[in-house]
């Protein structure tokens, strides 16, 4: 009754005679909100004395005149339930949903769900609920629907940088989850600021003179009555700023983009005018006033391609998708058979998360699988989304489709046409490929989030997958895509031209980087000259390209685009003639050197003198002074090979004649003379050295190290190995730094330190393994096996070498993997032999001379003796001693030098010299050591066709 009578006192809106200075909006915003609040509180008031049928009217008339005061709602909802007009008030609450999305796009508050909730299960009358009896709601933050994955940095970034300022922005490309992570950090705000934490959503809003009412509308402050005799209304801009200008709370604005300018202002006058207020925007470029702090959204953390379940499972992005996934195919789950696809599908769609719920989507109709392999034509793919969701959140296509509509003609022109760079543009290629100066448009695009600009010494901009390949269909469309992927594939195919020989000079190193930067630019550029059958261009570009391979261990990609190159080339086109043998010499080593059944070197041979005849000048490229050297080699014929590289001594290039060090060293080292491998390998490290060719040193100094390793000079082994480790690490030959770590473990062992040499080989192991190359992990492997062995420790032995096994055994055809595999095959029979069991070591023994045969044509005398080796050690075991003692010569020979840390060597020696002694061992040895290459080679065959 007290309420009654004090609203009775109330007579026409207050401070009418006031109502149009700018000094009155506030009081009169508060009054009015006062008496409004009063009204409630005597309805319900009523509610609670049983009078809630008669309310009826009043409330309808309430309702209308506020339309987004959600506790009025709620009242006549309950007094049409005691009315006996139950579909009516669910209807309201129908109603007030649909009001509410439409105006402010969110959901009734838990309360007024809470009303609803009470009606269906039939209660007489809903209790009043705790936020209407308490006070205001202090925010309109929407419940969320799924979980919020990760981003915990970026949510404690926007928390530190709104305790430290009061304008936050958080920029970043349609569908990264902007607003998602905006309501999840000030979600966590609302005890930190007594006025609430306001959202208010900007995307339904279309002209810049609706955005105040939108704020009002979502705070929840009323309209200032008109002053009735001028009819007049206090702009609401003004009518905001008086508001709030005594508030503490955090503003929301999100989705800014397309009412940049509008927001601007607006945030700039309300922090001026309302100290107590911080904003946090959400916009896909900055608003650029003062005071603003920009938080980029990125992308989730992507694992890498090869990443197991375990390690793909700790990535944001996997984690989102398996979420996503597990709610629209029960039962699903991240494991050996799906992880595969699922890290296809995050790293394809760039981590962009509205992106990767879309694909977990179609896990209601696909496997991962297919779904991965949809993805080159993802705007088809990904085109359902929530029927909720805004309409440019829908699909993928109308994610990107808002942006561009956003933009202007010249950033149209320049997006589209820098859909050419795959790998990304640099300042300088995306002027000279779009021919005209673009820097100032793509900052602009920058700022919309539709490129990125990264790098610390060379800014390079960068296209998300999605829209990139959103502007290539836009630049289809305009009829420009053949002219500028020509312009593309001219300007790399120049820039190689000023690398290639760069790649053997003291800016090595500068332009390996570079090159590896434009890799994949160079990759379509490859592609695109392919499909256009430009055969000009194509071989020049892998002629080009060829050393920078090499150099990055980028040996498979170098073999498929001769491989596909050689194809469309008849023959050399006019000023290419080098280019083309070179494509042609890749081309003949992958097709010959890689298929399963292994290689055959009579067809090698041939396969590579074809192309070789091609050749009109050896002085022309500086490889090409190695062709025939390499094709004597594979012809399995190292006198040849002798000679072609002495008709070499005199070629005028330095970087050659460092090379041709190199050769002969192999050679010499292989055919046992280690003096003349040394003198060679040193050559080769001073030449070099001089040429500031890192990538030269690295093979050099582990030549050197072998050489010193098989003289008993461990520790001068280590030094060079250790050198040569730096330059493979600083960016040439990386994948050889897991085989120099290994190298370096080898030396240690032989040194003695045997704990440092463990820990060397393995760290090796893991890198090896961890970048495909088996090979180089299996003979890390083998090592560690080597040094439990000379412990005693032949389960540990049998443990290591069982690894090694599962590594290379199925691939044993392929040259690189079968030498690694007759490796271990020896090894697994002497440890076998060492265990007594003797007719499974000679089974081993066979299957290592089965795996080396197909390659003896390669200069591996170290190796063939290896495997004599353990052929004498079981022969000794037998108690053939004068067998043993023979292989033990034979072995020299082949070796060099006595292979003295090896432990087979040493039991073979020790009990066939007991045996036999002194005297009739070295006679026996003495054999041995006069028998020819192909006559052990005879012996490992025969051994090969045994079936012990």
């Amino acid at each position: 009754e007290a309420l009654r009578e004090a609203l009775a006192l109330w007579r026409g809106p207050a401070l009418a005679d006031v109502a149009g200075t700018a000094f009155a909006a506030a009081p009169i915003a508060r009054l009015e909100e006062l008496r409004t609040e009063a009204v409630e509180e005597r309805i319900e008031a009523d509610i609670a004395l049983g009078r809630a049928a008669r309310l009826v009217p009043e409330l309808e008339e309430l309702t209308t005149l506020h339309p987004l005061r959600e506790r009025p709602r709620g009242q006549l909802m309950r007094a049409l339930y005691a009315a006996g007009r139950q579909a009516d008030a669910l209807a309201v609450y129908e109603d007030t949903r649909r009001v509410l999305a439409e105006s402010l796009g969110v959901d009734p508050s838990p309360a007024l769900a809470e009303v609803h909730l009470s009606l269906l299960r039939g209660a007489e009358t809903a209790p009043r609920p705790a936020p209407y009896a308490d006070a205001r709601p202090r925010t309109n933050l929407p419940a969320p629907l799924t979980s919020f994955v990760g981003r915990e940095e970026e949510i404690d970034r926007v928390a530190r940088l709104l305790a430290t300022g009061r304008l936050v922005t958080l920029t970043g490309p349609g569908g990264t989850g902007k607003t998602r992570l905006a309501t999840e950090a000030a979600g966590r705000m609302t005890g930190a600021n007594p006025d609430g934490v306001w959202f208010v959503p900007l995307a339904p809003v279309r002209g810049a003179l609706d955005v105040p009412q939108a704020v009002l509308l979502a705070v929840g402050i009323p309209e200032t009555p008109r002053v009735l005799e001028a009819r007049e209304i206090v702009p609401p801009l003004d009518r905001l700023t008086d508001a709030l200008a005594r508030k503490r709370l955090v503003l929301i604005l999100d989705n800014c983009e397309h009412l940049i300018d509008a927001v601007a202002g607006l945030a700039d006058r309300l922090l001026s005018a309302a100290p107590g207020v911080r904003v946090l925007a959400t916009s896909r470029e900055p608003l650029g006033i003062t005071g603003e702090a920009l938080c980029p959204v990125p992308s989730l953390a992507l694992p890498p391609e090869d990443a197991d379940a375990e390690a793909a499972g700790a990535y944001e992005a996997v984690r989102l998708f398996t979420e996503r996934a597990g709610a629209v195919r029960p039962g699903f789950a991240l494991n050996g058979a799906t992880v595969g696809p699922v890290v296809r599908i995050c790293r394809e769609l760039d981590g962009t998360p509205l992106a990767i719920e879309l694909a977990a989507a179609r896990l209601r109709a696909l496997t991962p699988a297919q779904v991965a392999d949809r993805l080159g034509d993802r705007f088809r793919l990904l085109n359902v989304g929530s029927r909720t969701a805004l309409p440019r959140h829908q699909t993928l296509r109308a994610v990107v489709d808002w942006s561009w509509e956003l933009l202007d003609a010249p950033e149209r022109r320049v997006l589209r046409r820098l859909s050419v760079f795959t790998g990304g543009a640099t300042p300088e290629s995306a002027e000279e490929v779009l021919g005209e100066d673009v820097i100032d448009v793509i900052a602009s695009l920058v700022d919309k989030s539709l490129v990125m600009a990264t790098g610390d010494r060379e800014v390079r901009y960068i296209l998300l997958e999605t829209v990139r390949a959103y502007a290539a269909e836009r630049l289809a469309e305009a009829g420009e895509e053949k002219e500028f992927r020509d312009a593309h594939a001219a300007y790399f195919l120049a820039l190689t031209e000023r690398g290639e020989p760069e790649l053997r000079g003291h800016d090595q190193l500068i332009w390996s980087d570079r090159l590896n930067a434009e890799r994949d630019n160079c990759n379509a550029a490859l592609g695109h000259a392919i499909e256009t059958r430009d055969v000009a261009t194509a071989v020049r570009l892998v002629g080009n390209l060829a050393w920078f391979w090499i150099l990055r261990d980028y040996e498979a990609e170098a073999g498929q685009w001769a491989v596909e190159v050689w194809k469309i080339a008849e023959g050399p086109p006019e000023g290419a003639e080098d280019e083309y043998v070179i494509c042609g010499f890749l081309a003949a080593m992958v097709v010959e050197m890689t298929g399963e059944a292994g290689p055959e070197p009579e067809r090698l041979h041939d396969a590579i003198e074809q192309v070789i005849g091609q050749m009109h000048d050896t002085h022309g490229h500086p490889a090409l002074a190695f062709f025939r050297p390499v094709a004597a080699i594979f012809g399995g014929d190292p006198d040849a090979a002798w000679r072609e590289l002495e008709l070499t001594a005199g070629h005028p290039d330095p970087w050659t004649q460092a090379a041709r060090h190199i050769f002969l060293a192999h050679l010499a080292m292989s055919q046992g003379d280690l003096d003349r491998a040394g003198v060679e390998a040193a050559g080769a490290c001073a030449g070099f050295r001089a040429l500031g060719d890192r990538w030269g040193l690295v093979s050099a100094l582990a030549s050197m190290a072998e050489v010193n390793l098989a003289l008993r000079r461990p520790e001068s082994a280590i030094g060079e190995a250790e050198e040569a480790y730096s330059y493979a690490t600083e960016g040439v030959s990386p994948d050889q730094s897991a085989a120099l770590r290994i190298l370096i473990g080898r030396a240690r062992a032989m040194a003695g330190d045997i704990p440092r040499a463990r820990a060397d080989l393995e760290r090796g192991v893991r890198n090896a393994t961890g970048i495909g190359e088996r090979p180089d992990a299996a003979g890390g492997l083998v090592w560690l096996g080597e040094i439990a062995r000379r412990e005693g420790d032949l389960d540990a032995a049998a443990e290591a070498l069982g690894r090694a096994r599962e590594m290379v055994e199925s691939k044993q055809a392929r040259v690189d993997f079968g030498t690694s595999a007759a490796l271990v095959f020896s090894k697994l029979g002497c440890l076998t032999e060492q265990r007594g069991d003797l007719v499974a070591a000679a089974k081993w023994h066979a299957e290592a001379a089965r795996a080396i045969g197909p390659v003896t044509f390669m200069p591996i005398n170290r190796l063939i003796g290896t495997l004599i080796q353990g052929n004498a050690a079981l022969a000794a075991a037998r108690g053939e001693h004068v067998r043993a003692a023979e292989l033990l010569g034979a072995a020299h020979t082949l070796q060099g030098v006595p292979d003295w840390w090896n432990l087979d060597l040493d039991r073979a020696t020790t009990a066939a010299t007991t045996a036999l002694g002194q005297e009739a061992f070295a006679e026996a040895y003495e054999r041995g050591r006069r028998t020819s290459r192909a006559e052990n080679l005879a012996y490992l065959s025969e051994t090969a066709r045994s079936r012990p």
